[in-house]
C-alpha cells in the first residue's frame, strides 16, 4: 500500500485557483513536507484487475486518520488518474477528484491509498436462500417501506403445471465480516459470510495467508531472466508491459530457479580413451540400464555420477540421459 497526505486549498473558481498556483506554488517547508525524493519500486498499475485508489478527504485541522473528522471517501479506478513515463509517475488531479465528490472551494486534507485486492471485491450480489449468486433478471418490491428483490422461476413442469414461482433473493456484498481487532490494531481476526456461496468469494479467503508465487509473463521475448555480466548476485530480467512485476513486500523473500543444478571441476580431454572407462566404472551405459527397467532418474547413481557422465562421456546419447536424470531430480526436489 502507498499513501500519499496532503493539505489543500481547493477554489472553486477556475482563474482563482490557476493565479494562486502561479503566483505562490508550494512553499519551501510544503515541498520538504510533501515531495519524497526517494524512489520507491512499485508494480502498482500493472495489475489492471485488482489494483485501485482510495481517496479520503478530511477536515483541515484533522491531525491523524484515527482522530479525523472524515468528510467523504471514494473509490477510483486506474483510468481516473494519469500514468506518466512509463508508469514511473501518476497524475493525480486532485481538484477533479474533489468536485466529483461534490466538496466546493475550501481547505482539505486528503490522503491518497494505492492498493491491490488480495480478496473481496466492492460489489454487491444477490443470493437465492442456498447462497448461490443469482445473475438473471430480478425485480424490486417495496414491503413496508424496506426494498425487497425477488426474481421467477419456472414450476416444475413434470408435475403437470407450469406455474411461475416468485422466489426472494437477498443482497449480499463480496466483502469479509471484520469480527475481532488487537488493541495496538495491528491485527485484525476476519469471517466469510457464510450466506455467500461464491466460489471466488472463499477461494480468495483461503488464500489470504499464502505466499504469493509471482512468474513473470514470457510473452513478446520478455520475462527471460539472466544473471548480471559484471555482478554474479544480481538477476536482471526485461519485464512485459502487462505483467504486474515484483511488489516492494518481495523484498527478502526467495528467488526459486527450477531445473537448475551446480557443475564443479572442469577437465579438458579428448575423450578417446574413456568409453570402456565409464562402462566399467558405472556397470553398463545408461541406456543398457534403461533397457533393462531402470527408471529415468537412475538413482543407483549419485549426482555427481551423473555430471561426470554429462561432462566426460563422449557418446552425445548417454550426455542427454544424465542431463535429463538430473533435470527430473531438481523437478522432484522443486
Amino acid at each position: 500500500m502507498v499513501t500519499i497526505r496532503i493539505s489543500i486549498r481547493y477554489w472553486q473558481n477556475q482563474e482563482r485557483r490557476k493565479r494562486v498556483m502561479r503566483e505562490y506554488g508550494f512553499t519551501q517547508a510544503e515541498r520538504n513536507t510533501y515531495f519524497d525524493q526517494q524512489r520507491v519500486y512499485s508494480s502498482f498499475g500493472r495489475d489492471t484487475l485488482n489494483d485501485f485508489i482510495v481517496l479520503h478527504v478530511y477536515s483541515p485541522d484533522s491531525i491523524s486518520a484515527d482522530s479525523a473528522n472524515l468528510l467523504g471517501t471514494k473509490i477510483l479506478s486506474l483510468g481516473e488518474v494519469e500514468f506518466e513515463n512509463g508508469g514511473n509517475f501518476i497524475d493525480v488531479n486532485v481538484g477533479q477528484h474533489l468536485r466529483d465528490m461534490g466538496l466546493s472551494e475550501g481547505e482539505y486534507k486528503v490522503v491518497y491509498k494505492f492498493l491491490r485486492r488480495l480478496a473481496g471485491r466492492e460489489r454487491t450480489i444477490l443470493v437465492d436462500g442456498n447462497g448461490q449468486v443469482w445473475t438473471g433478471d430480478y425485480k424490486v418490491k417495496i414491503i413496508d417501506n424496506v426494498r425487497r428483490y425477488y426474481t421467477k422461476m419456472s414450476g416444475d413442469k413434470t408435475s403437470g403445471t407450469d406455474k411461475v414461482q416468485e422466489v426472494e433473493l437477498f443482497p449480499r456484498d463480496l466483502k469479509y465480516i471484520l469480527t475481532e481487532t488487537s488493541p495496538d490494531r495491528t491485527e485484525m481476526k476476519i469471517e466469510i459470510d457464510e450466506k455467500v456461496t461464491n466460489q471466488e468469494y472463499r477461494t480468495d479467503f483461503k488464500e489470504i495467508n499464502q505466499l504469493i508465487e509471482y512468474k513473470p509473463l514470457t510473452l513478446n521475448g520478455a520475462g527471460a531472466i539472466n544473471f548480471h555480466q559484471q555482478d554474479q548476485y544480481l538477476l536482471e530480467f526485461d519485464i512485459d508491459e502487462k505483467d504486474r512485476g515484483f511488489t516492494q513486500n518481495m523484498v527478502g523473500a526467495e528467488i526459486i530457479i527450477p531445473n537448475m543444478y551446480k557443475i564443479t571441476g572442469n577437465e579438458d580431454t579428448d575423450n578417446e580413451d574413456i568409453v570402456d572407462t565409464f562402462e566399467e566404472e558405472f556397470g553398463g551405459t545408461l541406456q543398457q540400464q534403461l533397457n533393462s527397467g531402470a527408471a529415468t532418474d537412475f538413482l543407483d547413481y549419485t549426482e555427481a555420477e551423473l555430471i561426470e557422465i554429462l561432462l566426460n562421456d563422449p557418446d552425445p546419447s548417454e550426455r542427454a540421459l544424465a542431463d535429463g536424470a538430473l533435470q527430473e531430480r531438481a523437478n522432484e526436489q522443486y
